[in-house]
């Protein structure tokens, strides 16, 4: 649920622009957003090493992650930070949290971390806590961007191709 770290972020983003955030004892630069979606958007975060850690041998998460092939080796990751506005959407987000804990297929991000902070409402907006969900982070684009890009190409994915997108999307219904 977060702890005084993550609580001092909220004030942190305040004064100094939302450069850095922490998720429990783990503290991230904010490189750039790469998307966003009703009340959420999802950053590309870098590990900030810290006197004790080293964001290319994990850093502070190499001790919360359960399977190390899933920590960066230059301490990348994928953050979702959503605004929570009452406690139905709170409660969905800690549904959300609850089930990406569970996942455990190849073809799904695990959840790495978490955090849910409250926040004063700004008078911008009504939003009572944040949450920060963090993720391994794969750069070489989604299946959106490499058809987007083909199409511009004028480029068509082989039936092999589609046939293999495919039976991946399938085998997570059986999850």
């Amino acid at each position: 649920m977060g702890c005084s770290f993550s609580g001092l972020n909220a004030l942190y983003d305040a004064v100094n622009g939302a450069g850095d955030v922490w998720i429990n004892e783990t503290r991230f630069k904010i490189v750039r957003q790469l998307g966003e979606g009703g009340f959420a958007y999802v950053f590309l975060v870098k590990e900030v090493p810290t006197d004790n850690s080293s964001a290319s041998a994990g850093g502070g998460l190499a001790k919360k992650v359960k399977d190390p092939s899933h920590l960066s080796d230059d301490g990348t990751y994928a953050m979702k930070k959503v605004l929570i506005q009452n406690s139905e959407q709170l409660e969905l987000v800690r549904e959300e949290i609850r089930v990406s804990s569970l996942f455990s297929h190849p073809n799904l991000l695990p959840l790495l971390d978490h955090a849910i902070i409250a926040v004063k409402p700004s008078q911008e907006g009504s939003w009572k806590h944040e949450a920060y969900l963090l993720f391994p982070v794969h750069l070489d684009g989604t299946l959106l961007d490499n058809a987007n890009t083909m199409k511009a190409k004028k480029e068509l994915f082989s039936t092999t191709d589609v046939l293999h997108i495919f039976r991946q999307d399938s085998s997570i219904c059986t999850v």
